[in-house]
């Protein structure tokens, strides 16, 4: 069959109703046909295409990618074929299609085909997201054609054709198919294991499938699994396959979660001669050695990466890779060393890029929070055009760090995420000491369905606080609208002084915990933690997500003295004994007992529980076999501010302060 000159598009579809018609809405302006493969749709998916004109080939789904979409490249009559799924969009570029065909036939002889960046959102709204290059735009000629039977592509056999055959193009598409409410609804993991075990009965061996086993493995955080198999493609494959570095950045990522962070360092450098452009890489290494406290060594590698930040194209790249990513990771190495004014700039720069980039802000809000400074954002604030996730994020780790004012101060950047989270007003207020405004709002939204719980606990907490302060009426007035939650009753049984013995874990009191605190009912607080069973309140600090331990500096002068008699000495009788607890856990505890200390400016006793963590570490390294590892930042961070004379430097107290927040 003698080809046309234009573009076919060649789908495969199956009940692709709720995407299909956008997929093809923008696509319509470039190609000259549609052939859809229909693998059986049981929804309009057939009629839609029927509406664009499409030649519709039915067939019975056999389990096998690349033997329906090449049924797709058999029906195609024009000279050029464009692939694409249903939960895909071309992005518009500034072609007409007259211009896009002559750009294509005006190319070399020896392309044949060309490589097209695929961005996937991911999350809830596609808030991050992925990109890769993949061969979709290529020649319609019979010898070329899909291999694989899951996990497709059609660049092996076009290079196999002319090994020089694919070029780089500015082409992108968007694919919304990794979207969280999209692999929930279709279940697309299981689907994939399902095909990719299949397919492995019949070629054990093929490295391909390996490959997407253990990709699906590590994106179910399955890591020994994903190890098992990453380990030998890493030894076997060339890094000409298309896949190699992707197999690097993934093993190295999967012995950080293991816990192996020389051995993830050791993948990284040995592969970074190969992949000096890749700045996703680069930027493992910078986290790797954060993780090491080697604050001064993640700064070089992330020079590396943002100096790769164009090429990020060229490999499997998460957003922001060599640039916003690199900068927040910059401002979180110069934290580490107390460099604040440094910090601050690399999150601004950040932000400049990325307005939405959650996790600046939120290292913005802990800096501006732990130094005392919450007006270093107010600038960014006002100029920063944030997703209503990443507002509605920032509202509750504002509430959490106890920055009340901040809140009042961006109230009308903050009205539409507010809405979202609707006892951020009747916190705030308990937090400026306006508790009967605070009662009054909370009281709103006892009734309400999803709010109804939270806003019970808050009131319970709140009473709590009003009797503290001498408002007995108020405090009965509270308890009356909200009987006590049920996650709260066994810390209430505590705080009525009833004993321990059905007080529960401290897990199960993290939450009542949490809203006391949220409140501002420091004294009910504390009580509770001093009537749990020895070890019980450094456990439930110890599970604080850093805003509330970031909030503990807000905590009046004798509550933090509270706490830190609650951890006694090391290894006295307060602390958890050691074969009841994880040596983890033990070093954690300590940690924080030591930061605590320091915070009260007993310099020595935090030095004692320093040690103390230090010697829990190497012993725990020496039971598991392993060598002698460098100590966690932590502890690190711990160690320099107990030296002799650290006391002295410049922004001391603010550096202790952050390290509450990075335990």
């Amino acid at each position: 069959m003698r080809v046309k000159e234009g573009i076919s598009l060649c789908m495969i579809v199956r009940d692709e109703s709720e995407f299909l018609e956008r997929c093809l809405d923008s696509v319509r302006e470039i190609i000259d046909e549609i052939i859809i493969v229909d693998t059986g749709s049981a929804d309009d998916s057939v009629a839609i295409a029927q509406r664009y004109d499409a030649t519709i080939i039915s067939t019975e789904w056999n389990g096998d990618f690349s033997q329906a979409r090449n049924l797709s490249l058999a029906a195609a009559s024009y000279s050029w074929i464009l692939v694409l799924d249903a939960d895909e969009m071309w992005k518009h570029t500034l072609w007409t299609k007259s211009e896009l065909l002559e750009w294509l036939e005006a190319g070399s002889e020896e392309v044949w085909g060309y490589w097209v960046k695929v961005t996937s959102l991911l999350g809830i709204s596609g808030e991050e997201r992925v990109t890769d290059e993949v061969c979709r735009l290529f020649r319609n000629d019979p010898r070329i054609a899909f291999r694989g039977r899951i996990h497709e592509e059609v660049a092996s056999s076009i290079l196999a054709l002319m090994p020089q055959g694919i070029r780089h193009s500015d082409i992108e598409v968007v694919h919304y198919g990794y979207l969280d409410e999209v692999i929930a609804a279709k279940r697309k993991d299981v689907r994939n294991m399902r095909l990719i075990r299949l397919a492995l009965q019949q070629t054990p061996d093929q490295q391909e499938l390996l490959y997407a086993l253990a990709a699906e493995w590590f994106q179910q955080s399955k890591y020994d699994e994903a190890l098992r198999l990453l380990l030998p493609l890493l030894a076997k494959l060339d890094p000409t396959c298309g896949y190699h570095s992707d197999v690097v950045l993934k093993t190295a990522y999967t012995w950080r979660e293991l816990g192996q962070i020389e051995l993830a360092l050791s993948v990284v450098e040995t592969w970074v001669t190969v992949y000096d452009d890749f700045p996703d890489l680069l930027e493992l290494a910078a986290v790797l050695e954060l993780d090491q406290g080697r604050a001064d060594r993640a700064l070089e590698w992330l020079k590396q990466a943002k100096s790769a930040a164009s090429t990020a194209v060229r490999y499997t790249s998460v957003s922001g890779a060599g640039s916003y990513r690199s900068l927040t990771l910059e401002g979180m190495a110069h934290e580490q060393d107390g460099r604040w004014a440094e910090a601050e700039a690399s999150y601004t720069e950040a932000l400049g890029i990325q307005p939405g980039n959650g996790a600046a802000w939120q290292r913005m809000l802990f800096l501006g929070a732990a130094t005392g400074r919450p007006q270093a954002i107010a600038g960014v604030a006002e100029w920063g055009s944030l997703p209503l996730a990443a507002w509605q994020a920032l509202v509750s780790a504002a509430l959490a760090a106890h920055r009340p004012e901040w809140l009042l101060r961006h109230a009308g950047a903050l009205g539409p995420a507010q809405r979202g989270k609707p006892l951020a007003e009747g916190l705030a207020l308990a937090q400026i000491g306006e508790d009967a405004a605070a009662s009054t709002a909370l009281r709103l939204w006892v009734a309400h369905a999803q709010h109804g719980p939270e806003a019970a606990l808050a009131l319970w907490a709140l009473g709590h606080k009003q009797r503290e302060r001498g408002v007995p009426g108020r405090a009965a007035a509270t308890r009356q609208q909200a009987a006590v939650p049920e996650v709260a009753r066994a810390a209430e049984v505590l705080l009525q002084g009833e004993g321990a013995a059905a007080c529960g874990t401290p897990s199960s009191l993290a939450l009542p915990a949490q809203a006391l605190a949220a409140v501002g009912a420091w004294h009910a607080w504390l009580r509770l933690l001093q009537a749990l069973p020895r070890g019980g309140a450094l456990a439930l600090l110890a599970a604080l997500p850093p805003a509330a331990r970031c909030g503990l500096l807000r905590a009046p002068a004798h509550v933090r003295a509270g706490l830190l008699a609650l951890c006694g000495t090391p290894g006295g009788a307060q602390q958890p004994c050691a074969d009841e607890v994880p040596a983890p856990a033990l070093a954690a505890h300590a940690l924080l007992a030591g930061t605590l200390a320091l915070l009260a400016g007993r310099q020595s006793l935090a030095r004692d529980w320093a040690d103390y963590a230090a010697r829990i570490t190497a012993r725990h390294a020496a039971a598991q076999g392993g060598p002698a590892k460098t100590p966690p930042p932590g502890l690190q961070t711990l160690l320099r501010l107990t030296e002799s004379g650290a006391a002295h430097a410049l922004a001391f107290q603010q550096q202790c302060n952050m390290l509450l927040v990075y335990l």
